[in-house]
């Protein structure tokens, strides 16, 4: 248990720490909680619980801490890979909530959709959300599409939306530099970012690459979640085939600085997912201000309703129309900041983010069980 800021008197918020430090959803919760922590009128009290794999349990004493720490309400994040699957979930979360009595509020990730019965009533993992959505009191979004998706599964009524994020990043190398140090100065540089796995389209866009002019480099920015590389095996299989082994490259895990150093390479972000929960890539991408070209899925609308014509749209993630809509974006005159994009960051600020937060939390201090 460490205390961010002290001082009595002030509001006071606990905030539990969950998964692997690498993981999009730890670096989320972390970023909210250094803002949080920064702000002197509030008296923030973090717990770390580090990896849950492997434990039923042990999560009761984190929530006794923030109870006699004297927290008013505590913010915590849930995601399956974070607190696992079945029962295993249910179990560290009700040792926890045992614990702790008080207001809680919980950011839910990876709200995908769920059409059938089967997917809605009989997975494990949904039951887990049922159990979630009945016991936190305020349960936090990313988009109006997930609202859609959580219906009939949590109560309407504890549902908030808080948009992703995008946090300030300056980056070190300007483009040109960047392109150099790479090796890539004489290829206009399109990129995927993040994990590679089966929802972000990186098995459609390999089709596409024989469809693209010859000096476009097409780079996957990332590697496989760890235990799941069955969608990078199926990548490099069809790289060999399609003889394109000069025009995908695939950087596997990046340090903080290579990671910049290929954002700043890039021409054009792309991100042809088939479905979208929140995307910490595609904050990435408006946090840099890069042309940003996507699939046609309402979560990517909503975005766009925010600064109309920042995102530029593909339509269905299929190959053809992958390689239609890159050589389309690649033949205008692409600006290496996009201003539209620019002025979407400023919405989704992180310190607005923590307002939000705030004004959530304000609507439960007070409370007791």
């Amino acid at each position: 248990m460490t205390e961010r800021s002290g001082g009595d008197g002030r509001p006071t918020l606990g905030i539990l720490q969950v998964g692997r430090p690498e993981s999009g959803v730890r670096r989320y919760a972390r970023i909210v909680a250094d803002e949080l922590a920064a702000r002197p009128e509030l008296r923030i009290i973090e717990a770390d619980a580090g990896l849950l794999e492997g434990r039923a349990g042990g999560l009761g004493r984190h929530g006794a801490a923030f109870r006699d720490a004297g927290a008013e309400v505590v913010l915590m994040q849930w995601n399956r890979r974070g607190w696992g699957r079945g029962p295993r979930s249910v179990a560290r979360f009700l040792d926890f909530r045992r614990a702790w009595r008080g207001p809680l509020i919980a950011t839910l990730h990876d709200v995908f959709d769920r059409p059938r019965i089967r997917d809605r009533w009989l997975m494990p993992e949904v039951w887990s959300l049922r159990m979630l959505g009945r016991s936190a009191d305020r349960l936090i979004v990313h988009s109006e599409v997930e609202v859609e998706r959580l219906r009939g599964i949590v109560p309407a009524e504890k549902l908030r939306v808080i948009p992703h994020f995008v946090e300030e990043r300056r980056l070190a190398l300007g483009p040109a530099e960047a392109r150099e140090r790479l090796g890539v100065a004489d290829r206009r540089v399109v990129t995927i970012l993040g994990f590679i796995y089966g929802r972000k389209g990186h098995k459609p866009t390999v089709e596409a690459i024989p469809q693209l002019p010859e000096d476009v480099l097409v780079v996957y920015a990332g590697g496989p979640v760890a235990g799941r590389d069955k969608v990078l095996g199926v990548v490099k299989q069809r790289r060999r085939e399609l003889g394109i082994e000069d025009r995908l490259r695939v950087t596997g895990y990046l340090s903080e600085e290579d990671l910049e150093a290929w954002i700043s390479a890039s021409h054009l972000a792309l991100l042809p997912f088939r479905d979208l929960s929140a995307s910490g890539s595609l904050s990435t991408w408006i946090a840099a201000g890069k042309p940003i070209l996507v699939s046609d899925l309402p979560g990517f609308r909503e975005y766009d309703a925010r600064v109309p014509g920042a995102l530029r749209f593909l339509g269905e993630p299929e190959p053809d129309r992958i390689a239609a809509a890159v050589r389309e974006a690649l033949a205008g005159d692409l600006p290496e900041v996009d201003p539209a994009v620019v002025r979407l960051r400023e919405e989704l600020t992180v310190a607005k983010t923590a307002d939000r937060y705030l004004a959530v939390a304000e609507e439960l201090r007070g409370r007791r069980s």
